[in-house]
């Protein structure tokens, strides 16, 4: 009889040429690469073709920009398809399967294991991890100690708090919590926090990268993952009944416990760490607390030789702290940074991003497999695509990171640096002109009496022009002169605020833009046009959206620009969001406040982190973090008010159609 059935289902395959299936495969991965480059199109056309023609900067190393760019879409497309054939999958059998057999118990400590292991494998994560540079440990010593010397711990923090969101979502949906007690009760806390924080000379440094992780943990890897998770518990607690939000309420949770989670570590840290105005004195306590950033006291020797560099301490003052020690590295020092730097090839890269992503994926794919062969005790179904799908994910995440690194990233930290020229003269790298003297000065006669002038010129590659002489740019003992050029601002005929204006418009556009092609959203809009049958539709929630994105990242860089304290920024808007959570339904609430995490996707949070903190090291902004955080508490306010209204139009019609009735 089995051989009958095998037969039978032998015949019932279906066989497909090689030339047919060839091109089956073709379509179908064009149809992915196509859904990718439209998500990165319209940044990477904008931000290339403002920076060249508006902000009048050349895209710098544009060949390596477009073959991360390339990587970038390339290591999206394996990524997704991976996820939808590997790892969700193993998700949403899990969700479907566990809780019936674990129990409450089971299933909550599932829920803590799976919210980690999910944050370790989001791209984002990836990226902050990278963003050690951005920090000087003299101006923001506690965030230069976790970006630098303790990413892991504040990689680890920020999946812990993941998944004790994750665990607390289980229980809200096993027990029937409301959602909105749990966002009055920890929005509050999380704004209390963030204002003794921000006034505090040694917490003040993380207020910025806390609140940025909220957008960074919520990506495609645990969106998905959470959702499956809660639909699955929400149906066993409702006797096998589905609801249309059942999987609502837990990603709000997942970006705002991470932030409290990165709170605490700082906290825990910061007895340990120096104020920036004591990072280089000579007390004993001072002088443990600065070493014990740096990692060492040599450490700390070169952390001050590269303030000097940076004009932050002087060389009386470096000889003073570090007695025997030269200022400058030892020939053979330069000599094998620079051989390591050369030699630092492509391949090694490669490698390192590989490692990353098995250590990335592999855990959260070993306890769903691990769950589901011993706990569920279920074979696990279409292995063959399960194992392609993991293979995918690996292979995506290593091109991944390459091609952001490298591409949008970088162009994004471009444009940042190059957005003050919107309002403020640049300094261009210097001319020396030799054989000067008294004689090579003329002066010019003007209103406020003669001004003093020097020829400047390249021979017969440009013709001679009259520029200001400054006799203190003069060595009088070479005869060499320093002539150091300056490009007006773009909008200088305007002023100064209006280039800054400027400046947050281009911000603007770029959120607004980049929003529309997050598939994240496009996906909660459809749940949403589902839940109102058809009242509040999936156009009405992404234009929403992306306003708010807008807005926020205008007003993320506003706060880089005008140096405004963060927490206030975040404070009111989340004020008046839980004012109008009072006056929403409690699955549209959920609807608004889940929103926010959604907007934050794998090409949204690295481009908008690299260009804040682009444009904060052009503004002496030690700390730049902050922007992703601006990016998702608008949009909260902006579906917020338009699902309040499309809720009054609604009752307004049901009435009118009572009384004619």
């Amino acid at each position: 009889m089995n051989q009958q059935a095998a037969a039978s289902a032998k015949q019932k395959r279906v066989k497909i040429p090689f030339g047919q299936s060839h091109i089956m495969v073709a379509s179908y991965a064009s149809a992915r690469f196509r859904a990718q480059i439209k998500a990165v199109a319209f940044v990477v056309v904008y931000l290339v073709l403002a920076q060249t023609f508006v902000l009048r900067v050349p895209v710098q190393n544009a060949l390596s920009a477009a073959i991360g760019v390339g990587a970038t879409v390339a290591g999206l497309a394996f990524f997704l398809e991976g996820l939808l054939l590997g790892v969700m999958p193993l998700g949403e059998q899990c969700g479907l399967r566990l809780p019936p057999r674990a129990g409450a118990v089971g299933v909550a400590f599932f829920a803590l294991v799976i919210g980690v292991t999910a944050t370790l494998a989001e791209p984002a994560i990836g990226f902050l991890k990278m963003q050690g540079g951005a920090a000087t440990a003299w101006d923001a010593p506690l965030l230069y100690f976790l970006l630098n010397r303790k990413s892991g711990w504040l990689v680890m923090t920020i999946a812990f708090g993941v998944g004790v969101s994750v665990l607390l979502g289980v229980f809200r949906f096993l027990y029937g919590w409301g959602f909105k007690p749990s966002v009055f009760i920890v929005m509050p806390v999380l704004a209390v926090a963030s204002f003794f924080f921000e006034y505090d000379p040694v917490l003040g440094s993380v207020v910025g990268l806390a609140c940025d992780t909220g957008g960074v943990t919520t990506g495609p890897v645990t969106v998905p993952l959470v959702i499956a998770l809660g639909l699955g518990v929400a149906k066993v607690a409702r006797g096998g009944k589905g609801s249309g939000v059942s999987g609502l309420g837990v990603i709000t949770l997942a970006s705002a416990l991470p932030v409290a989670a990165v709170f605490i570590l700082a906290l825990a840290v910061s007895p340990h760490i120096p104020a920036p105005s004591a990072f280089f004195l000579s007390d004993m306590e001072s002088r443990a607390k600065a070493e014990y950033v740096a990692g060492s006291r040599d450490k700390l020797a070169e952390l001050g030789r590269d303030a000097v560099k940076a004009g932050a301490l002087t060389e009386e003052a470096f000889s003073a702290r570090f007695p025997g020690t030269a200022l400058a590295a030892s020939g053979d020092e330069e000599g094998a940074q620079e051989a390591v730097a050369e030699s630092e090839a492509a391949l090694t890269q490669l490698k390192q991003y590989a490692k990353d992503a098995l250590s990335s994926v592999l855990p959260l794919s070993g306890v769903l497999v691990a769950v589901l062969l011993l706990i569920v005790r279920e074979r696990i179904r279409n292995l063959d695509e399960v194992l392609l799908g993991l293979a995918f994910t690996i292979v995506g995440m290593t091109l991944f990171g390459i091609g952001m690194n490298r591409g949008i990233s970088e162009l994004g930290r471009q444009a940042g640096e190059a957005l003050p020229r919107t309002y403020r003269a640049t300094e261009q790298a210097p001319v020396l002109l030799k054989g000067v003297s008294e004689t090579s000065v003329f002066t010019v006669p003007g209103p406020e009496g003669g001004k003093p002038y020097i020829w400047l010129g390249d021979g017969d590659k440009s013709p001679p022009k009259a520029v200001p002489y400054d006799e203190s740019k003069l060595d009088a003992e070479t005869h060499v002169y320093r002539h150091v050029p300056v490009t007006s601002a773009v909008f200088g005929e305007w002023g100064e605020t209006a280039g800054q204006i400027a400046a947050l418009i281009f911000v603007f556009i770029l959120g607004f833009g980049a929003t529309f092609a997050e598939p994240s959203l496009a996906a909660l809009g459809m749940t949403v046009e589902e839940i109102t049958t058809g009242t509040y539709r999936k156009t009405t929630l992404v234009a929403n959206v992306a306003v708010g994105v807008g807005f926020g990242m205008a007003a993320g860089f506003a706060c880089i620009l005008y140096k405004i304290p963060l927490s206030w920024m975040l404070a009111i808007p989340y004020a008046v969001a839980l004012l109008l959570t009072i006056f929403s339904s409690e699955e549209f609430a959920a609807i608004a406040w889940d929103s926010a995490g959604v907007t934050t996707g794998p090409v949204t949070v690295p481009l908008v982190i690299a260009a804040g903190l682009g444009i904060g090291k052009e503004a002496g902004v030690a700390d730049a973090f902050g922007v992703v955080a601006t990016a998702s508490v608008f949009p909260i306010l902006a579906v917020l008010v338009s699902g309040i209204l499309t809720q009054i139009r609604a009752k307004g019609i049901v009435r009118h159609g009572k009384g004619a009735a």
